[in-house]
């Protein structure tokens, strides 16, 4: 289980320390969000009743009941914690991955409950990764003028500036049903530079 507290050597005495992620924690540096209140679950209660996909998952500490938090009701991660985490995060790339509301760790991709607080960035970020997409994909037969339409979640990580994960809905500009797709980005924002490292589809499970 991690700790708070770290030994350190200074001066030939061992001295106990906090361990440098409640040090940032305590700082407000990389400080987790605080529990939302249930109105910023989604962006809002009638988006949430349209579009199932935008719900926020919550991590079950039922079974971590002898995990104490602390005086701000937050712990780091354990390790079974930290492993279902890592689980989610690997297997979907950073997309889908749920909210431990309880648990801090240095840097770590958690959802966005308000997505209207950053809906123009998201739709800007969605749409230039769309246009690199286009961009590589128009030698392909099937797909070559998608459209966004909507930002369905976002999940976001600290990483020398943001690095978003988004999945929004797309539509083919040429096709005659009008159907819509779901399209995965994931953005890096950084000082003064954006860079897309993931354009794609989403791939059905």
């Amino acid at each position: 289980m991690a700790s708070d507290l770290c030994i350190e050597r200074n001066d030939s005495k061992w001295e106990i320390r906090d361990s440098p992620a409640k040090k940032q924690r305590c700082e407000g540096y990389a400080s987790p969000p605080p529990p939302p209140s249930p109105s910023a679950l989604c962006s809002s209660a009638e988006e949430e009743k349209e579009d199932p996909r935008s719900k926020i998952v919550f991590y079950n500490y039922d079974d971590d009941s002898d995990v104490e938090d602390d005086s701000d009701g937050m712990h780091e991660f354990t390790d079974k914690e930290f492993q279902e985490y890592d689980r989610q995060l690997t297997q979907s790339d950073g997309f889908d991955v749920m909210y431990f509301p309880r648990s801090f760790g240095f840097g770590g991709t958690s959802p966005v409950f308000n997505l209207d607080e950053i809906a123009d960035d998201l739709k800007t970020f969605a749409e230039l990764a769309l246009k690199q997409y286009n961009d590589k994909e128009k030698i392909c037969v099937q797909f070559k003028n998608l459209e966004f339409v909507k930002v369905v979640k976002a999940n976001r990580g600290l990483c020398a500036g943001f690095k978003y994960y988004i999945t929004f809905d797309v539509k083919d500009a040429d096709a005659v049903d009008g159907g819509t797709m779901e399209f995965e980005a994931c953005v890096w924002d950084g000082i003064g530079h954006t860079d897309v490292l993931i354009s794609r589809l989403k791939i059905s499970t």
